[in-house]
């Protein structure tokens, strides 16, 4: 799988990533995944994992702590090469990270967004579909973490990617910017975006009328 990086400094942060198509089959099929075992150092986290997603499909992927749910988002991304099994993409896909408290750089909301596509008109979309348009001018490192999450999901979604994968979207936030957040993914249900979220958040998954996988 060829991997192509939206931008340097961010993947540095491991905020977004976004894997180029394999080929341009006209197929309903975005992502298989057959029977797989992934882990570290070739010791498996977890095995016999198999997932088909098609376009438009949303779905959660759900487990206990230390079942290795992120762990199966970094194996489709290919930063961890499975221990065994395949994963076959033909889309486009960008990753937001499930924290980015990390970040200190100074740059603003719209510049951030700006990285992923730098169309106005798309960045505006996205910001406004995220509810974060009035914070295009602060500068990143100084939003709360529901803002913060919020903006990258803005990023995500103005790369126009046809798969975004959401890595537990709602840690550590309270639960009224939970709810917020919950909101603004029932806006992209009726999208062509495939989204695979990874969470235990029993509020998310009773709130969210996705299909539900577990690890």
């Amino acid at each position: 799988m060829y991997h192509k990086l939206i931008d340097t400094f961010f993947y540095r942060l491991y905020i977004s990533y976004v894997i180029e198509k394999e080929d341009e089959r006209n197929t309903d099929l975005l992502l298989s995944i057959e029977n797989l075992c992934a882990g570290y150092d070739g010791k498996p986290v977890f095995c016999g994992f198999s997932l088909d997603v098609k376009r438009s499909e949303k779905i959660l992927v759900t487990g206990a702590n230390g079942c290795g749910k992120t762990t199966l988002l970094k194996t489709i991304l290919g930063i961890i090469k499975p221990v065994h099994g395949t994963i076959k993409s033909c889309c486009t896909v960008a990753y937001c990270k499930q924290n980015t408290s990390d970040v200190t750089f100074p740059i603003t909301v719209k510049e951030v967004v700006a990285m992923a596509d730098d169309s106005t008109d798309n960045i505006r979309n996205a910001l406004k579909k995220t509810n974060t348009l009035h914070l295009q001018n602060r500068l990143f490192n100084t939003l709360s973490g529901g803002e913060r999450q919020r903006v990258s999901l803005a990023r995500c979604f103005c790369q126009q990617a046809e798969l975004v994968l959401l890595d537990e979207p709602t840690s550590f936030l309270d639960t009224e910017t939970e709810k917020n957040l919950v909101e603004i993914l029932h806006e992209f249900e009726n999208d062509d975006v495939s989204i695979i979220a990874v969470t235990h958040n029993s509020n998310v998954m009773n709130s969210l009328n996705w299909r539900i996988v577990r690890l």
